[in-house]
């Protein structure tokens, strides 16, 4: 059974848990909570997720060596497993995309994101696809840091969870379907959900 592994990019530990850096980690947990795969510590300072979608063995992980250090994990469960880099689909934030955007690539450059740059320099190619959720771009007087180390704030949580939920979707979509379909499918703007009654309605 072909092995495909999804990576969801972020920080360890309860300090990082609700940042904006860690939304990949958040669509891989919805996606094993759909399927009720669980997450357990494993090797290769990852923790990883077992499960089968259709003819498909799926492994999910969430490397625990920090953003920078992403591509040490992510290299070494490619190595353990013998995956190569088209069986690779990593999930990050992506501070240049609005907050709810999703955008999935077959390969690219690592736009300025750390822990893509790692990944890259530790498998020796750019060629994977990666799915970037935005985040939004930080204000002009706030630090990149910051931003994406900061938790979301209550006006944007739901926003952020729902970002997630299609993420799930649409690495199912990329997985069972193909890169090409779930492009077509995801590849635009959010909903932005029912609109705010008039004044006066309810």
């Amino acid at each position: 059974m072909p092995l495909k592994i999804v990576v969801g990019l972020g920080n360890p530990g309860a300090k990082y848990r609700d940042t904006r850096h860690n939304l990949g980690f958040w669509a891989v947990e919805e996606l094993a909570r759909r399927h009720g795969w669980e997450f357990r510590p494993g090797s290769c300072e990852a923790s990883v997720a077992r499960g089968s979608l259709g003819a498909l063995e799926v492994l999910l992980a969430e490397p625990q060596t920090y953003m920078n250090g992403s591509g040490d994990a992510v290299a070494c469960l490619m190595n353990a497993s013998g995956s190569d880099s088209g069986d690779l689909l990593v999930v990050c934030d992506d501070v240049a995309l609005p907050l709810g955007t999703l955008r999935l690539r077959a390969a690219g450059s690592d736009g300025g994101h750390r822990g893509l740059r790692s990944i890259a320099a530790a498998i020796g190619t750019q060629s994977f696809a990666r799915l970037r959720l935005g985040i939004g771009a930080a204000v002009e007087s706030e630090p990149l840091v910051g931003r994406v180390l900061a938790p979301f704030p209550a006006s944007e949580r739901e926003q952020a969870l729902r970002a997630a939920e299609r993420a799930a979707e649409c690495i199912e979509a990329a997985l069972s379907e193909g890169l090409e379909a779930a492009m077509n499918r995801y590849n635009r703007k959010p909903d932005p959900g029912p609109p705010e009654p008039a004044p006066g309605q309810a």
